[in-house]
Order: structure tokens, then sequence, then C-alpha cells
């Protein structure tokens, strides 16, 4: 019945069967074991349907896939799957590139962004506060292979991103970076700017399941993310994913401290902080965001680079707005569970504190209903803990 309704010349009809496809995959994968080539057949050529609404449903069977348990997967499914990567994997890849009217919408939202205007009620998330021992890498890593856009659209976009990463962990480098590694080469190169935003996607997603075998590359694509962040003329999308797929290489920057390059993550910290401070808001939550899972990976070697930090938050303190300062708030109270004491030491608590707490008397007594108060106070109260005696000039 759904096969009859697969050519359907309506895109809603034609994406209702994806749906019930996936659903069945997901609930009872084993109505669709004997049929399973040709389902999967009709689902790639779904996946890359002139329909957004279409390609989308398809691309979620693909994901589901990915998440079954192994005593469900059958090897027939997963070997086929596995032969169909080199076709799958470019119609993954092609689905992360934003659309031209998305680009146009984002061009305006970037120009919103980067005004000196209050941020709107649909630019600022939820706050759900947990304690400082739960905060950290859960939050800041945007989800596994999701990119970090603040629009909580589910697209294909995202569902493309998520879904190679979940491949990438099911099958590994072996099978996932011969049909990748080509397209990755050819989108990073690409002189538009959306298409190698899409290829720094595509290298962020598949840093969890191939990060061991994209070891040997980084010595060349570490410093093209890094020129993608720093360079000037980048738009903004471009800066926020670089930064993001920086991140999702952070153990690996760490692993290059012990192997003899003790400055790369200096350099990792100088070029984050040199954006930290930039015009665009989105970008801003990015910086701070992708700074945290360094932090986390890097734990006390990013030591000596504590007081340039310090300082530029200090900066952000009076550029950014709502969203922007309940992300730095976050971040720096992560910092102080991550880092420990050692952030009391030295200068540090001269240059953290007394703004903190101005910032904190500001709001206060200008508009105690702020949303930044919350986190400020949960980052004050990390901040406090670690910093022990020498927090003692400011406790009364």
């Amino acid at each position: 019945g759904l096969s009859a309704m697969a050519a359907d010349a309506s895109w809603e009809v034609r994406r209702l069967v994806c749906q019930a496809i996936a659903t069945m995959l997901s609930l009872r994968t084993e109505y669709l074991q004997p049929h399973f080539s040709a389902i999967a057949e009709f689902i790639l050529n779904a996946t890359a349907d002139e329909s957004e609404d279409v390609a989308l449903e398809a691309c979620e069977f693909w994901l589901t896939f990915a998440s079954l348990e192994e005593d469900v997967c059958s090897p027939d499914m997963y070997g086929y799957v596995q032969q169909m990567l080199p076709r799958l994997v470019p119609v993954l890849l092609k689905g992360m590139v934003y659309s031209e009217e998305k680009r146009e919408e984002l061009m305006d939202a970037n120009a919103l962004d980067e005004s000196n205007a209050a941020d709107r009620v649909q630019d600022v998330a939820p706050i759900f506060h947990s304690s400082s021992a739960k905060r950290g890498g859960d939050e800041s890593d945007d989800e596994g292979g999701d990119d970090p856009d603040d629009d909580n659209e589910w697209n294909v976009r995202k569902c493309s991103a998520a879904t190679l990463d979940s491949l990438a962990n099911m099958y590994g480098p072996e099978h996932i970076l011969p049909p990748l590694f080509p397209l990755l080469q050819e989108s990073l190169s690409h002189s538009d700017p959306w298409v190698r935003e899409a290829g720094l996607l595509a290298l962020g997603a598949v840093a969890d399941g191939c990060e061991d075998a994209m070891a040997q590359h980084m010595g060349q694509l570490h410093p093209f993310m890094m020129a993608q962040l720093t360079d000037a003329s980048s738009i903004p999308q471009l800066k926020m994913i670089s930064a993001w797929t920086l991140s999702r290489y952070s153990t690996w920057a760490v692993g290059q401290v012990h192997n003899g390059q003790p400055d790369i993550l200096g350099k990792m910290t100088e070029a984050l902080m040199g954006r930290a401070l930039d015009v665009n808001r989105k970008v801003q939550v990015a910086i701070c965001s992708a700074f945290g899972v360094l932090v986390e990976a890097g734990g006390d070697l990013l030591t000596p680079y504590l007081e340039p930090v310090y300082r530029t938050f200090v900066q952000a303190l009076n550029l950014y707005h709502t969203r922007s300062l309940v992300t730095l708030f976050d971040i720096m109270g992560s910092m102080a569970d991550y880092l420990g004491p050692i952030i009391g030491e030295g200068q540090l608590p001269t240059i953290i504190v007394p703004q903190l707490q101005q910032f904190w008397h500001q709001m206060a007594r200008n508009n105690p209903l702020d949303r930044t108060i919350m986190p400020l106070v949960e980052c004050l109260a990390s901040t406090a803990l670690v910093m022990g005696p020498n927090y003692q000039p400011w406790a009364l």
C-alpha cells in the first residue's frame, strides 16, 4: 500500500509515506527486513527530494536506522546501508548547505544581530537552571552532530548533520571517510562561503566517530578552521561553525600539547577571544560555547591564558545582551567548576569579581526581573566557592 503511493505527485503524500516507513523502522523493524533493499533505495531518492518536507522525513529514516540496537538491526540491513554509503553521504552533505531562501533570511537576521537593540523574545531560549556540577559538556556540545544554530526548527540541515554523526559512530572511519573526504576537500576549498560552511559542519559532525582517523589530516585542517574563524571577511555563519568544529576537535588539540606542541591551546584561545567581542550576537554565543568545551577538554592546561581570557570577558559584559550574557555567565561558572581554585590565584580575582558584582548591583537596581540575574548569581556562587579565602575582599 505504501509502495503504491511512493511516487505520488503530492509532496504531502510522499512525506507521509516516508514518515510511515520511518515509524515502522523504529517500532516494528522486522516488518521492513524482507523488503529493506527496495525501501532503502526509495528513501535514498526521497532524501534528495525537491520538497524539503519530504527530504526531512526521509532523512529521519537514516537517523532512526543509525540508532537501532544491534539485536534489532539485521546483518543484511547493516550491510546494505554500508554499501549505500558512497551514495548516501553526498546526499547528506548536500542537505547541509543552506538554501538560497534561507541564506537571504540569515543575512537579514545578521543585520539585526549586529544592531544595538535589545534581544527579541524569540532570540532568548528558555533558561533552565541546574547545579554547577551538572553544567558544562552536555550543554556546550550542541547535541552531537547538530550545528550551533540558535534556530529551534528541526530541518534537513540539522537532521543531515545528526545522521552523519550517528552513521560515523555506527560504521566508523573506514566506511565513512572514503566517500566523505573527497567531498570535504571540495567543499572546504570552495569559493562560496556557504558551501565551506556546510563542509565545516560535516567535519564537525564526524569528529566523535572518526577523530583518531582524522588526526593525520588535522595538521592542515586545524589552521584552516582557525583562519575561517579569524578572517574579518568571514560571514557570521562561517565564524560560528568554525568555532563549533574547532571545539569538536578539542581533545585532539589537548593531545598535541602532550605531543610537543604546547602553544596550540594558546593559539586557539587567542583566536576565540579575538572573536568573543564580535558584534554579531550569534557569534558571541558560539564563541563562548566553544571555549567552554575547550576548557572542559584542556583543564589546567589553559592556566597560562586565563588573564587575557577574563579581561576579554570583562569587556564582553559591556557589549553583550541577554542571550550572550546568559551563555557567558554559564561558561564562567563552568570554568570555575573545571579549573577550580586556580581561578582565584594572582590577579585573576581582582579582574573578575568586582566586575561581576558591579554588574549584579546594576542589574538589581535597574531591572530586578532581568533574565540574566539568576545565571549571574549561579556564576558568582561557583566562582566564590572555588576561590575560597581569596574571595574574602568582596565577601562582605
